[in-house]
């Protein structure tokens, strides 16, 4: 097993700057997931790692070894794809061969660790059939069972599922985990699906434009987001973003939204900027909008946009007249007129489209940002 380092990693495709710089160690034995939107660099850092790329500058180390300049096969690395990568022409006992064959393993160990590989994933029964013959969940599996064969220093897995559908999904991720542990094999795994990085990882590490935001075990990520970028791109639906109206009454500061003044307790940092609410925050308020002070506790009203019914709970969509902050591909937030508040309820009646509702959260739930969008810790003032 094996710990990896990337040390001051650059990677640029001409004037194009894909990663800029950046300095990371997965520990022996991890689950490290890289999450983040399309075009980030989490699947340039899988292939840098696997030596299909080489950094522009910086080092890669494996157990302390340098890669640098070593081709694939001597990196001892086994990948694992979204398109499963297998060879059409060879049956699944084939295929799981095929990297012991490569190695010139003679027959009878080929033999045993193909066995191993398929009793571990539940292939023994499709042992003679082809591709063609597979469905989406087991191609994936025959595509993990071959990186398995090989007892790799390190896994990687990109997007592995892609082009599952969503039952098949929540089964091979489940599989994905149990199968990491048992093996304990350091592990990599690039996503875009926020629900496989919090299940999967023991940490991910969020990306945007070839940078890490935050990194962290999925709890941290999501309790205490470090930015504006990870506390709206976790969650579903994500954090609640505004840019709310502050004004200092008594001697106290309070945030003003939906027309109620809120005073935590704890006080308003002074640099604060924006609030965050989290979806499930949210509660229906019994009496309605008050109009004044409100300690501890924030009322927000709006009219109902949409409603997704999710079985025992609902998810509502509340047009406020605040300003909503939205991500945007560039450096930092934007600031729309209006938009969404999403709310997490339960229990709740469904609400028609126009109605009126008043929405009410703690005020102690909020997270606070400054300007650039950084994170304020809640025992900072």
């Amino acid at each position: 097993m094996a710990d990896v380092e990337f040390k001051g990693v650059r990677k640029a495709f001409g004037d194009h700057i894909v990663i800029p710089g950046l300095d990371l160690t997965v520990q022996d034995a991890e689950l490290l997931v890289l999450l983040g939107p399309s075009g980030c660099g989490k699947s340039t850092l899988l292939r840098l790692l696997a030596g299909l790329e080489q950094p522009t500058d910086g080092e890669i180390r494996i157990h302390g070894r340098p890669v640098d300049g070593l081709g694939p096969r001597a990196r001892n690395i086994a990948m694992v794809f979204q398109n499963y990568a297998l060879y059409p022409h060879l049956t699944v006992r084939g295929n799981l061969e095929f990297p012991l064959r490569m190695r010139g393993m003679p027959r009878a160990g080929r033999e045993r660790g193909m066995l191993e590989a398929a009793r571990a994933l539940g292939l023994e029964p499709l042992l003679e059939k082809r591709p063609a013959e597979l469905s989406g969940g087991q191609r994936q599996r025959v595509a993990m069972g071959r990186a398995i064969v090989r007892e790799p220093d390190v896994f990687l897995m990109d997007e592995p599922l892609s082009n599952l559908d969503a039952r098949l999904r929540v089964q091979i991720r489940a599989e994905i985990g149990a199968l990491q542990r048992r093996l304990a094999v350091t592990t990599l795994y690039v996503t875009h699906d926020q629900v496989e990085a919090m299940t999967l990882g023991d940490r991910v590490a969020v990306m945007r434009d070839g940078v890490i935001q935050q990194l962290g075990r999925p709890a941290e990520l999501y309790d205490r987001p470090a930015n504006l970028f990870v506390a709206g791109f976790l969650g579903n639906p994500p954090m609640n973003l505004l840019e709310p109206t502050f004004e200092r009454r008594d001697g106290e500061r309070m945030v003003r939204l939906g027309g109620t003044w809120a005073r935590p307790s704890a006080g308003i940092p002074e640099r604060v900027r924006y609030v965050g609410i989290r979806p499930e925050a949210f509660s229906i308020s019994a009496s309605g909008n008050s109009g004044g002070a409100r300690q501890d506790r924030l009322e927000i009203q709006g009219l109902v946009d949409s409603v997704e019914v999710l079985g025992h709970e609902r998810i509502v969509y509340l047009r406020v007249p605040e300003p909503v902050v939205e991500l945007s591909d560039g450096p930092g937030p934007w600031r729309s007129a209006e938009g969404l508040l999403a709310a997490r309820l339960t229990g709740s009646p469904v609400r028609k489209h126009g109605e009126s509702v008043t929405l009410t959260a703690p005020a102690a739930g909020m997270h606070w940002f400054d300007e650039d969008g950084n994170a304020i810790p809640t025992d900072v003032r």
